[in-house]
Order: structure tokens, then C-alpha cells, then sequence
């Protein structure tokens, strides 16, 4: 059974809605928690429509040929009904959704005796590239001590976390030796670690590369393959009990731009992470950050969606990652090259804090911390 939280919030997402599945939703319902359900059990297809008998749903419909059911619940009414009845299955689920819409509790972590409390939020990871060919900074800070000298400068301006990799992954990038990725990464973690104590992040697939970051002073590892490339990154995870960054991409960085298509992209990414997840926790890692890949195996109209519907991932109740630094799609929409997209790039950091985001991963990490600083002055009156 897969389960899908929609929340229709505004009038352009209802009549998106009503055209895929030939509704009639009015305005109306914007604001409204809507559900996708496909291949309920009889059991749980019977509680649902016992629900729907007692009020519990503005709108229920149920396609037998297909089993998929759509349904918009009386929130107030079906949590009522819900824990009258015990909370059984299918409807617990539901009702739990519905409670997660509603908290705005996020996380804090233990991680190498230092503190990542995502309530601090929204936090800003500054980007390290210590490679040659980036498509942004490569080679920029390819030496050691410049790349240390960056990553402390990025500390000063505001950015909690670094994100340290050695292996671009633009695309078509290849892939780079371990023994190369090894020795571009190590030294900058050791001696940034010898200066900061900053959360730092390894951007890697690679196990032998995690393990040897992670001895040598990172916290946090990024996974662009959310564990799938490598099938030893979930032992060193489990063997360190660090955070793990998740992302969604489609194919590899070879193949990834390879005309991609989605019949329903934010659908496909979001059950994705379900599986990710469950997999993850299953081999007892829970301290989980997903990142929807912005630009990895994605077209214009694909990154949009993510962004715009960001709001729907929080019903995973894990804290998101969202990069969407100077990436192309914002070269598409303005015409401008790399080293011109920081507007753009503001724009859709303020957009993905608005909608869920709890980090954003940034190159211009003073010009975000300024943007966002003006964003929880607007939201909270917090000046200081």
C-alpha cells in the first residue's frame, strides 16, 4: 500500500489536481490535506469507508479498477473518529500525517559531542569543492590551505556546517580514483578540524572514502546515492552513528541528464525516500536528512515542482536539505552563467525555507545569511 500526502495550497495545485485525476475541487479546499492512497487492503479499504460514513472526509472516492482512493479529511473530525475507534492501520497513519502537519518540533542531534539542533533553523552548509572540475568553484580550492582558508572564512559568515567533496558531480562528470578522492579531501578535513570545530560534511558515495573522512574528524556523511552506489556505506553509518544526507537522483552522474521524465516527479521522489528510509532504519540508522537532488536527473519543469511543492516532503518528519546553489536550472530561467545566478539562487533559498526547507546548501553563504536573516526578521521579529 503507498500512501501520498498532497497539501493543496494553492488554487494552481488544486487545478493541477483536478486535472490528473478529473475533479471537481473548488478554492475552497485550498489549504486542505489531500490524500492519494493505491492498493489498500480490503480491511483497510473497509475502516476507510466506515470513516467516510460517519463524516469523517470533505471528499472520498474510491476507483476499484485501479484501487486508488482519494480522500480530503475533516481533519478535526477524523482524528476524533480515529482514536474512538483505536487508531488501527491504515487510519493511525493518516492520523499521524495529519498531527505532523501540525508540528513544528524539529530534531536535535548528538553528533561528536557537538550539538545540531535543527529548531535553530533554517541552517546554511557552505559549499567546499576540493576538485578540479566543479561546476562552479572547480579548482578554486584545489590546495590545501586555501580550501581550509575558504571553509573558515564560510564559518565567519554564518554557515553551521561544510560540505567537504572531492568527486564533482555535475553532469557527466566521471568518477574520480578513491585513492585521488582520498587524497584531496583528508588533509583539508584534518587540518580544518585542527582550526574548527564546525560540523563538517563529506560529499561522497563512497564507503572507504566516508570511513576514512569520518576517522579523520567529519561529522556528517552526504550521499548523492542515498546509499545505493556503495552497499558498505550503511555498515559505516551504523558503525560511526553520524548523520547520513540522502539524496534522490535518477540514474548517475554520467547518465543522469539523459532526457529524464517523470509522470509525476514530486510522487516519485517522495516514495523513494520511504523506501531509503525504512531500508535505513531497518539497519538501525535514524539520524536521516533528505535532499530531493535539485538538478540530479531532473528537467526544468521537474525542479520546479520539487520546489514548489517542497511542503509535501515535511510529512516524512525528516529534516531537508535543499541545494539549489547557481544550479542550471536557474541559468535556464534568467539566461545567466554560473558566477551570475546569486539573485536567482537567494530566490530559491528563500522559497525552499518557506516551504520545509531545514538547511540550505549554499556557495555565497554571507548573501544567504543576510537573505535569511531578513526572512526571520519578517516571520518571527528576530533582529538580533
Amino acid at each position: 500500500m503507498q500512501l501520498r500526502p498532497i497539501l493543496l495550497n494553492s488554487r494552481q495545485r488544486i487545478k493541477e489536481i483536478n486535472e490528473k485525476f478529473n475533479l471537481k475541487l473548488t478554492a475552497e479546499f485550498t489549504g486542505s490535506l489531500f490524500f492519494k492512497i493505491n492498493d489498500a487492503e480490503p480491511f483497510e479499504l473497509e475502516q476507510l469507508k466506515q470513516l467516510q460514513r460517519n463524516g469523517a472526509f470533505y471528499f472520498f472516492r474510491h476507483d476499484a479498477q485501479r484501487n486508488e482512493t482519494l480522500i480530503v479529511p475533516d481533519e478535526m473530525r477524523f482524528s476524533q473518529l480515529s482514536e474512538r475507534n483505536g487508531g488501527r492501520d491504515l487510519p493511525l497513519r493518516l492520523q499521524e500525517m495529519i498531527r505532523a502537519r501540525f508540528d513544528n518540533s524539529a530534531p536535535v542531534w548528538t553528533v561528536n559531542h557537538k550539538t545540531l539542533d535543527f529548531n535553530r533553523g533554517p541552517l546554511i552548509m557552505g559549499i567546499l569543492n576540493v576538485t578540479p572540475d566543479s561546476f562552479s568553484d572547480g579548482g578554486r580550492f584545489y590546495e590545501r590551505d586555501r580550501a581550509v582558508e575558504r571553509a573558515l572564512q564560510m564559518e565567519a559568515e554564518g554557515a553551521l556546517l561544510i560540505d567537504i567533496g572531492g568527486e564533482s558531480t555535475r553532469p557527466g562528470a566521471e568518477p574520480v580514483p578513491e585513492e585521488e578522492e582520498l587524497r584531496r579531501v583528508i588533509p583539508v578535513i584534518e587540518k580544518l578540524r585542527s582550526k574548527s570545530d564546525v560540523l563538517i560534511s563529506v560529499d561522497t558515495y563512497k564507503s572507504s572514502i566516508a570511513r576514512a573522512a569520518l576517522k579523520a574528524g567529519a561529522d556528517i556523511v552526504n550521499d548523492i546515492s542515498a546509499a545505493q552506489f556503495d552497499d558498505k556505506m550503511i555498515e559505516v553509518v551504523r558503525d560511526f552513528d553520524c548523520p547520513i544526507i540522502i539524496m534522490h537522483i535518477k540514474g548517475t552522474p554520467q547518465n543522469m541528464q539523459n532526457n529524464p521524465y517523470y509522470e509525476d516527479v514530486v510522487e516519485e521522489v517522495y516514495h523513494y525516500f520511504e523506501e531509503r528510509i525504512e531500508r535505513l532504519e531497518r539497519a538501525g540508522i535514524g539520524k536521516i536528512i533528505i535532499d530531493p537532488g535539485i538538478g540530479f536527473g531532473k528537467r526544468l519543469e521537474d525542479n520546479l515542482h520539487l520546489l514548489r511543492d517542497l511542503k509535501d516532503f515535511t510529512f516524512l518528519q525528516r529534516p531537508i536539505l535543499m541545494g539549489t546553489s547557481r544550479k542550471s536550472f536557474i541559468g535556464k530561467i534568467l539566461n545567466k552563467e554560473v558566477d551570475e545566478r546569486i539573485y536567482g539562487s537567494l530566490a530559491t533559498q528563500i522559497l525552499a525555507v518557506q516551504n520545509g526547507a531545514n538547511i540550505v546548501r549554499v556557495h555565497d553563504v554571507q548573501a544567504t545569511q543576510d537573505a535569511l536573516k531578513i526572512l526571520k526578521a519578517v516571520q518571527y521579529f528576530e533582529t538580533d
